[in-house]
């Protein structure tokens, strides 16, 4: 309160500057990061005053008002919706035009979610427990990894009256789930016994026609943009990358061992990063332009544990699930030394993040808190 009450004084006197407000901002913000009411609280109050002020000070106000817009990136980005679904959000997928959003609601199936008025508009109860979705590239059907009862295909060719028209059955739990960009196979992590490679030509009878085996837990899975490299996210053991050049017969590559307990993968465009959601260790950042040689190259140590990582179209920021420390956005422009920009806490426990094709959203599957929606 002392800066609001000090900046009122100075509004008063006439002699406030914009080095002045710069300056308040700053310490306002330094002063109150970890309390994001008391900030908003501040921001409210210097608004009240700006708006009092325009009616006087028109001249001074328009000096002002360029150098506050430019001070409003430093708070949080803000929630504009959340949408309670049944169970607990574990995953989620984005349709190309963001009016539909398909969240993994574990035992409550998937929750198919109306974007632009907030609403489940359909739940499809899967036999399982749904960790995990995948959307085809004509957007027609949608891929599930549900646990115990393996992989389950929906038709969502009309997202309100969508229907399991397939499904196959795993040695171990269904984890997740990648799709060539042909749409002619599928990766499912299948925890202890690896990774199964299916054919789902036929989406009503998909079929497995060979298996990638791990040293650790399957928990994650990527492909390369030119569908050559599977990049396995496996547990303890951190990064395995593998040939499928031979759909028929994978053939590992190399291996890289992690910090802790590597549960989450993304590739970045240009194919030569790896970013691996490390659990309590949070991002590691990996070099796999050569695939035979992947090598470390810097770590983000996140406030919790880094469950999913999701990159901006530029590939500079990194958004990352943090579990019970909600998201952190973080500049990788310098790819060596990444740094936190925000740090914004959600309702429950960060599972798994998408952003907006045009960067301005962010949608985080939150748990027991369910989908949020956040301008970013």
């Amino acid at each position: 309160m002392k800066y609001i009450s000090k900046t009122i004084a100075l509004f008063l006197l006439g002699t406030i500057t914009i080095h002045a407000e710069v300056d308040f901002y700053k310490k306002a913000h330094m002063q109150n990061r970890n309390s994001e009411t008391k900030i908003e609280k501040a921001y409210q109050a210097v608004n009240k005053i700006l708006n009092e002020n325009k009616k006087t000070k028109t001249t001074q106000t328009a000096l002002i008002k360029p150098t506050f817009s430019k001070l409003i990136p430093l708070l949080h980005p803000q929630i504009s919706s959340t949408i309670d679904t049944s169970v607990y959000a574990k995953n989620i997928a984005i349709s190309k035009d963001e009016t539909i959003a398909y969240v993994a609601d574990t035992r409550g199936g998937v929750q198919i979610i109306d974007t632009t008025n907030a609403t489940i508009i359909n739940t499809i109860d899967t036999p399982g427990s749904a960790l995990d979705i995948k959307i085809s590239n004509d957007e027609n059907y949608l891929f599930v990894a549900d646990k115990h009862k393996g992989l389950q295909i929906i038709d969502i060719q009309n997202p309100k009256e969508a229907f399991i028209i397939g499904s196959l059955e795993t040695n171990d739990d269904a984890k997740s789930i990648a799709v060539s960009s042909n749409n002619r196979y599928l990766f499912l992590t299948n925890e202890n016994s690896g990774v199964m490679i299916v054919d789902i030509y036929n989406k009503t009878k998909p079929r497995e026609i060979s298996k990638i085996k791990t040293k650790g837990m399957a928990e994650d899975i990527a492909l390369s943009f030119d569908n050559k490299y599977a990049y396995i996210a496996t547990g303890a053991f951190g990064l395995q990358i593998v040939d499928i050049q031979n759909i028929n017969h994978p053939r590992k590559v190399a291996t890289l061992t992690t910090d802790d307990y590597a549960q989450a993968i993304t590739i970045s465009k240009n194919a030569n990063y790896a970013f691996i959601a490390d659990n309590r260790s949070g991002m590691q950042i990996i070099n796999i332009a050569n695939v035979h040689n992947p090598k470390k190259v810097s770590t983000f140590k996140t406030k919790n544990q880094a469950t999913n990582i999701a990159l901006s179209n530029d590939q500079k920021t990194a958004f990352i699930a943090d579990y019970e420390e909600g998201m952190q956005i973080v500049d990788i422009s310098n790819i060596y030394q990444p740094k936190l920009k925000v740090s914004l806490d959600t309702k429950s426990y960060a599972e798994d993040v998408q952003i907006s094709s045009t960067g301005d959203k962010a949608y985080i599957a939150d748990g027991w808190n369910g989908l949020v929606i956040m301008d970013i």
